[in-house]
């Protein structure tokens, strides 16, 4: 059977064919040039999402996790002359929960004019193009299981039926467990709304504290509550002045040590935030919490975690891949051979479900309504 495909024009169907390759603009600037300029930026790109979304997540291959609730202690009685004391029994607790495992793909496809007259920077650049989509989809789907709440009823399972949780969402059986003496009552959530239209610092101090008093972010335990904005959050957070009669208003935003030269009055009591946390900048701090800003995180968000660094266990999330090594991380597959095109498939086997509830905290800027998860681009 004859058949054509007369609309096929080679970038239109994602093919790299022989008219794609030129050697400089209609303006005289060498490609090559721009090529550079074009990974350069991808680089730069990669670079902060992953040291955003690696700060969330500790690595694992099980597919669900059982995390401990309260359980029924027993208490010591007063000793008698000749009684015996009873027998106690602890009876642990605790909750299964789950982590999803999807897999996911993409390909380039070369003809063999394209790879004789392309340049390295050329063909380099499509490899390029493939990494950012793959560190893009790594942050979207991090990001979305940290700010997406879910209920009883939208609850995903994953491939053996154990339910894949938000942080805590308000639901009827969002009931964490007791710490440091305090205990929480059904119905518990990390997905806030500030009830104003600009940030202030009551804001910051919600978020820190729905994340200490359940024993995260501690900086008595190593840890540390990072609350990441928008630049426009940023800006207004940096005018952050403690007044004790507001308790919108209890501390002061200390610049970190990077910050610029500035004067002041007043003197600091105590260390300033350091220049970076794991690679990412860190603006300054107010109470506990160490302040980031990237045009990442979506404006009118407020975005807190309790981490002790990229791959603990405290984080709030996990990060599943495919048991057997071979299958982990990007994977680059010879695709079809089929003259005269030149195939490759890039693959990735993974996904992130949150298993330390209480671990992070997400606030929406706005002065009524309910909580709407932001969207991830």
């Amino acid at each position: 059977m004859n058949v054509q495909f007369r609309d096929i024009t080679g970038a239109d169907r994602g093919f790299n064919v022989g008219a794609d390759v030129l050697t400089q603009t209609a303006d005289g600037v060498n490609l090559n040039r721009l090529w550079d300029e074009f990974n350069s930026a991808l680089d730069l790109s990669n670079q902060q999402r992953n040291l955003i979304s690696r700060l969330f997540t500790f690595d694992t291959t099980l597919s669900a996790d059982t995390v401990a609730l309260d359980t029924d202690g027993w208490e010591f009685e007063k000793a008698s002359e000749f009684g015996q004391p009873q027998a106690g029994r602890v009876s642990p607790k605790g909750q299964l929960i789950g982590f999803p495992l999807d897999w996911f793909d993409a390909a380039t496809r070369f003809t063999r004019k394209f790879v004789r007259n392309a340049t390295a920077e050329q063909v380099t650049a499509q490899h390029r193009a493939a990494l950012e989509a793959d560190n893009r989809l790594l942050f979207r789907n991090t990001l979305s299981a940290l700010t997406a709440p879910t209920t009883v009823a939208s609850r995903e399972v994953n491939e053996n039926g154990v339910p894949i949780y938000s942080l805590y969402s308000g639901e009827t059986d969002d009931i964490p467990p007791t710490f440091a003496g305090r205990s929480f009552a059904p119905g518990h959530t990390h997905y806030l709304v500030s009830g104003a239209a600009t940030i202030d610092g009551g804001d910051l101090k919600t978020v820190t504290e729905h994340i200490q008093h359940h024993g995260h972010g501690l900086p008595s335990n190593g840890e540390r509550v990072i609350i990441m904005v928008h630049p426009n959050q940023g800006e207004v957070i940096r005018g952050f002045r403690r007044d004790p009669a507001d308790a919108a208003k209890p501390f002061d935003f200390i610049p970190s040590v990077t910050a610029p030269a500035y004067l002041t009055e007043e003197n600091i009591v105590g260390d300033q935030a350091p220049a970076q946390f794991n690679g990412i900048p860190i603006i300054g701090s107010y109470g506990d919490a160490w302040i980031f800003e990237s045009y990442y995180i979506p404006d009118g968000y407020a975005l807190a975690v309790g981490t002790a660094g990229p791959n603990s266990s405290r984080n709030p999330l996990a990060f599943r891949q495919h048991p057997v090594s071979e299958s982990q991380g990007m994977r680059l597959i010879p695709g079809n051979p089929s003259y005269p095109l030149i195939e490759s498939i890039y693959e990735r086997g993974f996904g992130v479900g949150v298993r330390n509830r209480g671990a992070a905290a997400v606030i929406q800027i706005k002065a009524i309504g309910s909580y709407v998860a932001p969207t991830w681009p």
